[in-house]
């Protein structure tokens, strides 16, 4: 059984979330034992909740009597419902405050289901909670999608609830920190700030699928008798919500292969496409006929619980920061065709700029999906989509051989890749590399060798090297500061960049 809640506990419950504390602060800390109705005695209610009437408690000389007697009968508050225009007096207030008695001030058009449901909640909350249980899967049973599910349960339990990913992303409501939740339990958790609930994604041949999503409720300052009563709610409404999100998986499934049989179509055909073919591209949104800028990601791994069409919501939403908005294929569940569609040609002058915005933008997405990712050359028509993602793939080849993560190699990258790739393996390049970086290879200094390294292959970003290597940006600062003083080199002279750039490829062979 739990234990009787405190006045402060039914003040944070739905039930009086119109009520004021008129005064006695001091007392809100009073267990309540039982909650009776005021009919012109205060008789043995000691611990009681006193519902009193507004015509009980006027004029205002009545209500300091009634404050008195509560307090002299040991009532732990004294609870008064009015309508909205009416004002409390100032001397019951100073007197309350005094005797350190709460009172409560609560607007209602219904006084009598107030005193019954806040019975209820003190003498028998399971019966309480029964019957708000009840009251969900009623309002429940009449919604299929989730963020009808997740209004309809927040209205009946008055809670703030949300549906997130295992890392703490927002699916529907509110995101929490990545270290929230222990997502390797697949069971019920609670902590003093929040309650979670798995959703299940159901059972797999040999063995539990990963939970793909969780119901959260932060639980800060309530008492033990309504956080049971939001678990078991959120617990109520997991199935309705795991139903939801399993014919969304099957939508998505569904639509991704169309996708994907759709630009199979386009490739194979190349400028001979169907009209059929150019009729669902277009509903789609895809515009064959522009110049198009091709895009491919591979991710190397695949995080269990860490669903394909979140993670590439967030890759489109990343790249376009960065200036490119794309249409996005899944090859499958690790693999991505994207593409920048425009009327006019892109500039091809500066496939640098490009290089460095998707580097960018795949550097603010998790690192532990290992992404590699290649660029092609603007191609206009369905024929030069072809081209364009045929490029971005063989770049994507390239930046797979990179050792840092993410790696991203544009199309026109590749022959000067090859001519590097020849520089890095003679002999001349390799001595300097054994003379330059000798201050850094000893075991003690590996770590500022590896930091050097990825810092050049990031563009000399030290954000983009501290996302690389989950390091602080701080942290990266100082190593670079060391890598400045053992080898007495200007690390922002592009020249000694380049140098030591190469000289670091011809070390590790990469």
């Amino acid at each position: 059984m739990s234990a009787a809640p405190t006045v402060a506990d039914l003040l944070a419950d739905p039930l009086l979330r119109t009520a004021r504390t008129l005064a006695g602060h001091a007392g809100l800390d009073r267990p309540v034992t039982d909650v009776i109705a005021y009919q012109g005695a205060l008789d043995a209610i000691a611990g009681h909740l006193v519902i009193c009437d507004a015509r009980e408690a006027a004029p205002a000389y009545r209500l300091d009597a009634l404050v008195r007697r509560a307090q002299e009968a040991g009532a732990a508050a004294l609870c008064v419902t009015v309508d909205d225009t009416d004002r409390p007096p100032l001397s019951a207030v100073r007197l309350a405050d005094r005797l350190r008695i709460p009172v409560l001030w609560v607007p209602t058009d219904d006084p009598f289901r107030l005193a019954l449901d806040l019975t209820l909640r003190v003498r028998a909350p399971e019966v309480a909670r029964a019957r708000t249980v009840e009251t969900l899967v009623r309002r429940l049973a009449h919604h299929t999608e989730g963020p009808d599910l997740i209004v309809a349960a927040r209205s009946v339990l008055t809670a703030d609830i949300s549906l997130v990913t295992p890392d703490g992303a927002a699916i529907l409501g509110d995101p929490v920190p990545p270290d929230t939740l222990r997502p390797e339990l697949a069971v019920p958790q609670r902590t003093a700030r929040l309650l979670a609930h798995p959703v299940h994604a159901g059972h797999r041949p040999g063995g539990a699928a990963p939970v793909p999503a969780w119901l959260l409720c932060p639980v800060d300052g309530v008492d033990d008798s309504r956080a049971e009563t939001i678990a078991l709610g959120l617990a109520v409404l997991e199935p309705f919500v795991r139903s939801w999100l399993a014919g969304a998986r099957t939508r998505a499934d569904h639509d991704r292969a169309a996708r994907r049989r759709l630009l199979t179509d386009v490739v194979t055909g190349r400028s001979s496409v169907s009209r059929e073919t150019v009729e669902r591209a277009v509903a789609l949104g895809w515009r064959l006929e522009d110049w198009h800028l091709g895009l491919f990601v591979r991710a190397e791994r695949t995080p269990a619980g860490d669903g394909p069409d979140t993670f590439v919501t967030a890759l489109v939403a990343a790249l376009a920061r960065h200036g490119l908005t794309v249409q996005a294929v899944a090859e499958d569940d690790a693999a991505w065709d994207l593409w920048a569609s425009s009327t006019r040609r892109p500039a091809t002058d500066d496939p640098r700029s490009l290089l460095r915005d998707v580097r960018r933008a795949l550097a603010e997405l998790p690192v532990r999906r290992r992404l590699v990712a290649g660029i092609g050359r603007p191609h206009q028509g369905p024929g030069g989509l072809a081209d364009t993602l045929t490029e971005a793939r063989n770049a994507a080849r390239l930046a797979a051989a990179r050792e840092f993560r993410p790696a991203v190699e544009h199309t026109d990258e590749l022959g000067v890749g090859q001519l590097l790739a020849a520089w890095q393996q003679s002999d001349i390049t390799r001595a300097f590399a054994e003379t330059a970086l000798a201050p850094l290879r000893d075991p003690e200094h590996a770590h500022l060798l590896t930091t050097l390294r990825v810092y050049l292959e990031s563009g000399g970003s030290a954000a983009a090297t501290a996302r690389a290597l989950g390091l602080h940006r701080n942290t990266v600062g100082a190593r670079l500061h060391q890598v400045r003083d053992r080898l007495g080199i200007d690390l922002d002279d592009a020249s000694y960049r380049l140098a030591l750039q190469m000289a670091c490829r011809a070390l590790t062979g990469t």
